[in-house]
């Protein structure tokens, strides 16, 4: 039941996003088009509208500004005993180095943890992520990504089994009793995942990893925009059901 309840939770959200409702809103004109004319030609202007300012990088700074800057900057002085890198996505690549596989996100993720272990030369590195669709898990690629860029492998622990923040956080938990920890993970996500693993009982430092908005926005429409468009919408969405379940 969990697992499907997982699935149906994702499903929902990947509709909920603004290029999807933009296609709904789309397909709904094109249906009621000779019926009811005047209710097409108001979806028609919904999705164009959505596509549109979602796509435009002054609305979507706007946007994702409101989901990333909860927490400053980690300062590497403060000691850690553990850095926690979040899962994110990497691609099943063949004869190439494992950095390569990495997603944009995991890799600004790994780099900073990597920048808060340097300066904490006795800490151990946790990497989390499961396999989804591809063919191992994610915590097994960002494992090897960092012994590449010089991690002894034994300060790194995998956790390929959780699927979501909330279940990273709990897996982790009789690891980090005591422990001084810090937790990289996409600046947008950083707060959700904050909240998770206070509730498993204990605390973080928050380390913010790869902002998407800037101070300064260009007039443009591209797909960049509507990549941060999305972030927005996803965290507003993740945020809304963890307030509902408490």
């Amino acid at each position: 039941m969990g697992i499907v309840l997982f699935y149906i939770k994702k499903i929902i959200g990947y509709m909920l996003m603004p290029i999807p409702l933009t296609l709904v809103a789309m397909c709904l004109a094109f249906l009621l088009m000779k019926k009811w004319p005047k209710i097409a030609r108001f979806f028609l202007l919904c999705g164009i509208l959505m596509l549109g300012l979602t796509s435009w990088n002054p609305v979507a700074n706007t946007l994702i500004a409101t989901v990333e800057h909860d927490f400053p900057v980690f300062d590497t002085k403060q000691p850690v005993d553990v850095v926690i890198v979040l899962g994110s996505g990497h691609k099943d690549l063949s004869n190439t180095p494992t950095i390569m596989a990495l997603g944009n996100s995991a890799l600004f993720r790994l780099e900073e943890g990597l920048r808060i272990l340097k300066a904490n030369p006795n800490a151990q590195l946790f990497v989390s992520g499961y396999s989804g669709e591809m063919t191992e898990p994610h915590a097994e690629v960002m494992r090897r990504a960092a012994i590449e860029l010089g991690i002894q492998p034994d300060r790194i622990k995998a956790f390929p089994l959780a699927k979501d923040t909330e279940e990273e956080a709990y897996s982790m938990k009789p690891y980090l009793e005591g422990k001084n920890v810090a937790l990289v993970t996409e600046a947008s996500h950083l707060k959700r995942a904050s909240i998770f693993f206070e509730k498993a009982g204990f605390k973080i430092i928050p380390a913010p990893a790869m902002y998407l908005g800037s101070e300064k926005s260009d007039w443009q429409i591209d797909a960049t925009a509507a990549y941060k468009s999305q972030r927005a919408f996803y965290e507003w969405l993740g945020r809304t059901w963890q307030w509902i379940k408490g």
